[in-house]
């Protein structure tokens, strides 16, 4: 994106962290000091103004990003993130160094990164049929603290494996340092294009993760893992539960045809991001 095509800017920031939006305002004054235009809103401002923006200045921690990051999606609006929260591995600069990432992005001294979504599908005769979009990760786990279900999984119509574990965890690279992460599935650099599918908490100790290319399609069946009883679990897309599925139940996941942008300004490569966020103590 070149510098001149960046004169309008939203500023969206965490009300909880940012109090009386006065980082936020500092922001604003900052950018309309040098001719720009800004305005302020809340992540969950109504949709239909997103196209006014050429960057969207996103003030929070990685779960605030990820909402502007499904807001902004396929909208060709750049995210910078400042991180407010506690790990930010979605944001890209560190609440002290908001200045010096404007000045930045004021001399056209960034890069936009395009990062792939999943999109999910489910259909049966206990959810009926609905679709949502996910930035991280979409969840397919059991309901009942003491049960597991069994899930069969399918790439491209040829049966991966069949799980018995508390969930099946299918994640972007954006997301492997999340949920995945936890669950003992790999880290990908954030530009790859892949899905990770991972087995949380498996029965069988040979179960691991696997990674699959962008482009393929998963299939995730609930099986049946006691003849007496029907398995129940829930979906949930970047944490969010989306829809309840029993034994029978199908979900659809694969790359999303839309997009999300990040700025990168260069200066904390992944690499470092990830030594510095993951060795504390």
């Amino acid at each position: 994106m070149e510098k001149h095509c960046v004169k309008n800017y939203y500023i969206i920031s965490d009300e909880e962290k940012d109090r009386n939006y006065e980082t936020a305002q500092e922001i604003k004054r900052y950018l309309e000091k040098h001719e720009k235009c800004a305005k302020i809103e809340k992540v969950s401002a109504p949709e239909g103004r997103e196209d006014w923006a050429d960057m969207a200045v996103v003030l929070g921690g990685d779960g605030f990003m990820i909402q502007a990051a499904k807001r902004f999606a396929g909208r060709d609006v750049p995210i910078l993130g400042v991180n407010f929260g506690t790990l930010g591995f979605l944001t890209e600069v560190e609440r002290p160094k908001i200045r010096k990432a404007l000045d930045s992005i004021l001399a056209g001294r960034f890069e936009v990164e395009k990062r792939m979504a999943l999109s999910g599908v489910v259909r049966g005769d206990t959810c009926g049929e609905d679709a949502s979009l996910a930035v991280n990760e979409f969840i397919i786990g059991k309901q009942n603290f003491g049960r597991m279900i069994t899930t069969r999984v399918y790439v491209d119509d040829e049966l991966l494996d069949t799980y018995v574990a508390d969930a099946i965890l299918v994640s972007t690279p954006t997301g492997s340092t999340a949920y995945n992460l936890s669950a003992a599935g790999p880290v990908l650099a954030p530009g790859m294009e892949a899905m990770i599918i991972t087995p949380v908490c498996p029965h069988s100790l040979n179960k691991r993760s696997l990674v699959v290319s962008a482009g393929a399609e998963l299939r995730i069946e609930v099986g049946r893992t006691k003849e007496q009883y029907r398995d129940e679990a829930a979906v949930r897309g970047d944490g969010k539960f989306l829809w309840t599925v029993s034994t029978g139940d199908t979900i659809w996941i694969r790359r999303a045809e839309t997009t999300f942008d990040m700025v990168s300004l260069g200066d904390v490569s992944f690499f470092e991001k990830m030594r510095s966020k993951l060795n504390r103590d």
